[in-house]
């Protein structure tokens, strides 16, 4: 009797690991721009593009974190406002610029997601 419920607790617990096991990412600061996607990806960003960057974050179209590693070599995130802000109440003002964002990062299907909760003017 003992083993059979031994097995069902340890089966239960296999069960429910993914989501007792699930903790909440820990807090990140990354430095970098915001942009809008899909003028980054036609290769427009920066100062010069700045207001069409927030015009375009300000109606709701989607926002990227672009950062750069030792190497050199760009990621690019997609923003997701914390708190269930949208991402335009904390980068729109920001666009073009670089800054600090503060927040948590998920990757899933080699998309990156930074959950955004903070934004400072970067150094």
């Amino acid at each position: 009797m003992t083993t059979r419920y031994g097995l069902f607790f340890i089966m239960l617990a296999m069960a429910m690991a993914p989501f007792l096991g699930a903790s909440a990412a820990d807090e990140v600061t990354l430095k970098g721009e915001p942009v809008d996607i899909q003028c980054y990806l036609g290769g427009q960003r920066g100062e010069g593009h700045a207001a069409c960057a927030t015009t375009c974050a300000e109606k709701g179209l989607p926002i990227g974190f672009v950062t750069k590693d030792e190497d050199g070599k760009e990621q690019m995130y997609l923003v997701m406002g914390a708190d269930k802000k949208p991402a335009k109440d904390y980068m729109a003002a920001h666009m073009g610029k670089m800054v600090e964002a503060k927040g948590t990062v998920v990757e899933k299907n080699g998309l990156k997601i930074l959950t955004v909760s903070s934004v400072s003017a970067g150094d």
